[in-house]
C-alpha cells in the first residue's frame, strides 16, 4: 500500500515537468507569485516549410539518451482536400551532421513518413541526427516527397525546407544544485560573456520563464530581481548565467567552458527578447 501511495504521488509532478510545453508554472520549482499574471502559452515550434499541401513546423531538443544527438519532432499537417500518402522526409548530411537513417539506408537515402494524412489531418513524427561539433548553430537543407491522392487521381509532389540548428537546440534542461554551482564558477576553466537587454517590461518571473522555456535552462537560485541559471549541451559543457533586472534593463553575465557555444546562445537570448518585446 505504501508503494502504491508513493507512485500516486509522484505521477503529478512527472505530468508537470513533461506537461511544461504551454503550462504556466515552468519556472521557480513550480510557484508564481500570486499577484503576477499567469504565463501567456509558450511553444518551441517553429514554421520549416508550407505550401498549399501540407505545413510543417518543427521543434528540436538535445537527446537524453544519446551524447552528441538531437531530436528533431515534425508536426505534418494537410492541407489539402486529398489524402497525403508516402511522404519522405530527407535532409542532406554535412560534414557536422547527419541524419540517422534506418540500417541497410544509403547516405543520401530519405526517411518514410510513418502514416498517411486524410484531409484537414495533423500527426508528428521524430528524426533523429548526429551533431559533431555544438559550437556554432547550422542551416541543413533538406525536401519532403509526397504523394497526393485525390478524387482527380494522384500527384507526386514535393516542399523544399531549411533544418535551423541553433546553438540552444544543443543544449539540455539539468538541474544544478547552489554548492555545485558556486564550484563551477570559482574553478577558473570557463570562459565569460555577457548581454544586456533593455526596454524590458515583463515580470521577472515571466523573464526567467521564457530562458528556461526557449532555451533549456534551469533556475538555480532566486533571490529578488537576481537569478542563477544552468544548463548543460549534449556534449556537457555546462552553462551558467546570472540574470539581473534594474527597471527595464536586464543584464545577463554568463560562463561557459566553451566561448563559441556561449557567445550564440546569449545571442540566442537576445533574440527572443527582441522579437517579443
Amino acid at each position: 500500500d505504501k508503494k502504491k501511495k508513493e507512485k500516486e504521488e509522484k505521477k503529478p509532478k512527472k505530468k508537470k515537468s513533461h506537461g511544461e510545453r504551454g503550462e504556466s508554472e515552468s519556472v521557480q520549482n513550480g510557484t508564481l507569485e500570486e499577484e503576477e499574471e499567469p504565463l501567456p502559452p509558450m511553444s518551441n515550434y517553429c514554421l520549416l516549410g508550407e505550401n498549399s499541401y501540407i505545413k510543417m513546423v518543427c521543434d528540436i531538443q538535445g537527446n537524453l539518451q544519446e551524447g552528441s544527438q538531437v531530436v528533431v519532432s515534425v508536426i505534418f499537417e494537410n492541407r489539402s482536400d486529398g489524402v497525403l500518402k508516402a511522404m519522405e522526409f530527407n535532409v542532406l548530411d554535412s560534414l557536422n551532421t547527419r541524419l540517422q537513417r534506418p540500417p541497410g539506408a544509403g547516405p543520401h537515402d530519405g526517411i518514410a513518413v510513418p502514416f498517411q494524412l486524410p484531409p484537414g489531418v495533423s500527426n508528428e513524427a521524430r528524426f533523429v541526427f548526429a551533431v559533431q561539433s555544438i559550437v556554432t548553430p547550422q542551416k541543413l537543407k533538406g525536401t519532403l516527397t509526397f504523394i497526393v491522392k485525390s478524387e482527380d487521381g494522384s500527384s507526386h509532389e514535393k516542399l523544399d525546407f531549411k533544418l535551423h540548428f541553433t546553438c540552444t537546440s544543443y543544449l539540455i534542461t539539468t538541474p544544478c544544485y547552489s554548492d555545485a554551482f558556486a564550484k563551477l564558477l570559482e574553478s577558473g576553466d570557463l570562459k565569460a560573456g555577457s548581454l544586456r537587454l533593455e526596454g524590458i517590461s515583463m515580470p521577472f518571473t515571466h523573464l526567467l520563464a521564457r530562458v528556461c522555456f526557449h532555451h533549456h535552462f534551469s533556475v538555480v537560485e532566486r533571490i529578488d530581481s537576481c537569478a542563477s541559471m544552468y544548463s548543460r549541451s549534449i556534449q556537457g559543457h555546462h552553462v551558467c548565467l546570472l540574470v539581473k533586472t534594474v527597471e527595464q534593463c536586464v543584464t545577463i553575465d554568463a560562463k561557459c567552458d566553451e566561448a563559441s557555444l556561449l557567445g550564440h546562445v546569449l545571442d540566442e537570448i537576445k533574440l527572443t527578447f527582441s522579437q517579443e518585446c
